[in-house]
């Protein structure tokens, strides 16, 4: 093997399970952080430092709320792929496959994700396209609009893309990309229902919201799966990551 090669040697169902573990974590921290929040007579405060650990689980591990923890864990949920996808494409120009550009472009796609993730830029729009629509209910939260069409062009772009692949990664690529949108747009329109109806500050709300995120994220960790599988099947010696 030439001495430029990069060799990372990863267990793919190790990874997998441990992504699960963080974010089943999260849940509870974050559905805990909640509970404190609206029942804190449940709750023995005494001293300084016990109000500073419940100050911190109800903000910086609600899943919830932008800026915090969960939030930078999602964005690096999505820069995984972003960079998985990154050595796939490099791969498939090198070898002139039919699909270079929609490797490149997928890599892409994940880059913004978790940039909007980290940013929260889509959450800039809700209030302007709820003022154009006066849309409510599923459609409380108006970004999932756009949201819907733009997965719409996705599903259209990518139908052959998806028809070529073998049926192993058709499965595996369904499921966590099916998983994924389910996660960001279903689980944001049932947010978005009982937001409207019971407000953003109850703890009905705070496990819809917290289930709801962590859909998302189980979603994007079987993505990195399904990619460090495509990787050790497919990609050569000398260019692949070795999982």
């Amino acid at each position: 093997m030439p001495d430029s090669a990069v060799i990372i040697k990863l267990n793919k169902a190790r990874v997998l399970y441990i992504l699960l573990a963080v974010v089943v974590l999260l849940v509870i921290l974050s559905i805990y952080g909640q509970y404190i929040r609206y029942f804190p007579r449940d709750i023995d405060v005494r001293g300084p430092w016990h109000e500073m650990v419940i100050d911190t689980l109800n903000k910086s591990f609600f899943l919830d709320n932008e800026g915090n923890i969960p939030t930078y864990f999602n964005a690096l949920l999505l820069f995984i792929p972003s960079i998985l996808l990154a050595v796939i494409a490099a791969w498939k120009n090198v070898v002139r496959d039919k699909f270079r550009v929609h490797w490149t472009a997928l890599s892409f796609i994940f880059l913004l994700l978790s940039v909007d993730e980290a940013a929260v830029l889509h959450e800039q729009i809700i209030k302007p396209i709820r003022a154009i629509s006066e849309a409510g209910g599923v459609l409380y939260f108006g970004w999932v609009i756009p949201g819907v069409v733009v997965v719409i062009l996705f599903l259209i772009v990518y139908l052959m893309f998806f028809l070529h692949l073998d049926r192993k990664f058709k499965i595996l690529f369904f499921i966590s990309l099916g998983l994924y949108i389910s996660g960001v747009l279903g689980g944001e329109m049932v947010s978005g229902y009982f937001a409207e109806r019971l407000g953003q500050k109850n703890f009905t709300y705070a496990i819809v919201a917290s289930l709801e995120e962590s859909v998302e994220m189980i979603g994007a960790s079987l993505i990195i799966y399904s990619l460090l599988e495509y990787i050790q099947q497919y990609m050569p010696e000398g260019l692949r990551l070795k999982v």
